[in-house]
């Protein structure tokens, strides 16, 4: 029976959806899931919803992706199972608050000193990352497009040349990672992605011109507008 979703499908209720089949075992360790196909004509939704749903789930640890044989469940023992979906409880707005408090404070001395000191390899990593971001953005990879945005913050983060300004950015990465996953969900409906491109760029461009000032302005404006955001009702 095809199971019916009260509201708009999108992959984080393709991925609730197949981590309750496989909490309540229907599929079991070790079993290879159907293909993005065959979950897409199941679930009724399209592909790239599947694969960002499997991007999620594997995210969690629950399955593992094997190139040219598919997707797994993952082998766990009922006590790892339990600390993984302990670690999945939904981000609070306090969270939010409170991350993006630290966040701005943290980022806008990092991105001040990477303004400074950033060398030519540095700025093509941050480059880098942002291509990544708007190649995600054309595709409407949303997955990928948040790992783009991680890794563009931390080579700013390493742009800095402080090791423990890195080792900070590494302590609260899990949490970056999962409210940035929120954020993007939510941006897609409130805000045009354009914008948040923009925001990357105008970080970018103040770092290669080594304008400290402009760097961290643009870097707190663009904190500011996510937090806004992810706050509304």
């Amino acid at each position: 029976m095809k199971p019916q979703f009260k509201v708009r499908k999108t992959y984080e209720e393709v991925a609730d959806y197949l981590r309750d089949q496989i909490i309540s075992g229907v599929y079991k360790a070790g079993d290879r899931l159907p293909s993005l196909r065959e979950l897409g004509e199941i679930l009724g939704v399209g592909q790239s919803t599947i694969r960002e749903a499997i991007g999620s789930l594997k995210t969690m640890g629950l399955v593992t992706i094997r190139q040219g044989e598919g997707t797994f469940v993952t082998r766990l023992e009922p006590e790892e199972l339990k600390h993984t979906l302990e670690s999945l409880r939904p981000v609070t707005k306090q969270d939010i608050s409170s991350l993006y408090e630290v966040r701005k404070i943290i980022e806008a001395g990092i991105v001040r000193l990477a303004a400074e000191r950033r060398t030519v390899e540095d700025l093509r990593l941050i480059g880098e990352a942002l291509d990544e971001m708007e190649e995600a953005h054309k595709g409407d990879l949303r997955e990928q497009g948040d790992q783009a945005d991680w890794n563009f913050h931390f080579a700013i983060a390493q742009a800095s040349h402080n090791e423990m300004l890195e080792s900070v950015m590494h302590s609260i990465s899990e949490m970056i990672e999962r409210t940035m996953k929120a954020s993007r969900q939510k941006m897609y409906e409130e805000l045009d992605a354009d914008i948040l491109l923009v925001a990357h760029r105008e970080i970018y461009e103040a770092i290669r011109l080594q304008n400290v000032e402009q760097a961290q302005e643009a870097m707190i404006k663009h904190l500011q507008e996510v937090e806004e955001i992810m706050l509304q009702d």
